[in-house]
């Protein structure tokens, strides 16, 4: 072999020995983005994981909570308890104090509940509210939609941006509950919050606070307060639908409120 040879030859196997390095190098990449992706997925969302949940409980529940008398935003069904801390479960507790009423009679073949009906059911649970001291906490009126029974938010549930119910909340609940139980009419539990903006926390806006805090007096009326589901449905309205403006903190506290409206009619809406 000519010296020239024999120097081509060894610059190829110089070469040669060093590939490995490439091999190495793309090794430590793909590990790298390997390591990446675990990690991303590793770290889950709670928001986004609960509305994966209810997207799928929507998809498969074989019963939606689609009511004829529900406005169509949000049905009992439509947010439901689920994993997380979040939302805790209701325990069912003993039906709440029983009291007397007057049978009142079912809607008329049109669907309308006689004036005269409203105007008794909302005596019976305004002595079942004085019986227990708890005439404060409510207010009552007949409106166009119905029998409407609201409750400041700020009484009913344990903080501003929470769900969950507070004591003061279940006896209320439970006090108003235990006249309903015994009427036919259908009952439309709507949820409102005042315009600030959540920032944090478990929810994503106050359309979606709402609606969980409607849902969750609905699970309150039927699981422990024995009311039927088929004269249930929540809707949650957010900020959209104030009583008062929006300018003092006291307005704002009005507007942080749960109406439990009996609806006059079976196409009531608000």
């Amino acid at each position: 072999m000519t010296k020239r040879g024999r120097h081509q030859a060894h610059e190829e196997e110089v070469e040669n020995g060093e590939r490995w390095l490439l091999t190495y190098a793309d090794m430590i990449t793909l590990l790298l983005a390997l390591f990446i992706v675990l990690f991303a997925i590793s770290s889950i969302n709670q928001k986004k994981f609960l509305a994966l949940a209810l997207g799928l409980k929507q998809s498969f529940d074989p019963k939606p909570g689609v009511l004829t008398n529900g406005s169509g935003l949000l049905q009992n069904a439509s947010l439901t308890q689920t994993a997380g801390s979040q939302y805790k479960s209701i325990v069912p507790n003993p039906l709440g104090p029983t009291t007397t009423t007057t049978t009142l009679p079912p809607p008329s073949s049109s669907g309308t509940v006689p004036k005269a009906s409203l105007v008794a059911l909302q005596a019976q649970i305004d002595n079942a509210l004085v019986r227990q001291g708890l005439q404060g906490d409510v207010s009552l009126s007949q409106q166009t939609r119905g029998l409407v029974v609201q409750v400041l938010a700020d009484k009913v549930f344990f903080a501003s941006d929470s769900a969950n119910l507070g004591p003061a909340g279940t006896q209320v609940i439970d006090a108003v509950a235990s006249v309903l139980r015994s009427d036919p009419y259908h009952i439309d539990v709507e949820g409102y919050t005042d315009n600030q903006p959540i920032v944090g926390g478990v929810f994503t806006s106050n359309e979606e606070l709402s609606a969980v805090r409607a849902v969750n007096v609905v699970l309150r009326l039927e699981k422990s307060d024995g009311i039927a589901s088929s004269r249930l449905s929540a809707t949650g309205y957010g900020s959209t639908r104030p009583v008062a403006p929006n300018t003092t903190p006291a307005n704002m506290a009005l507007n942080r409120r749960i109406d439990i409206v009996v609806l006059s009619s079976t196409g009531s809406q608000p």
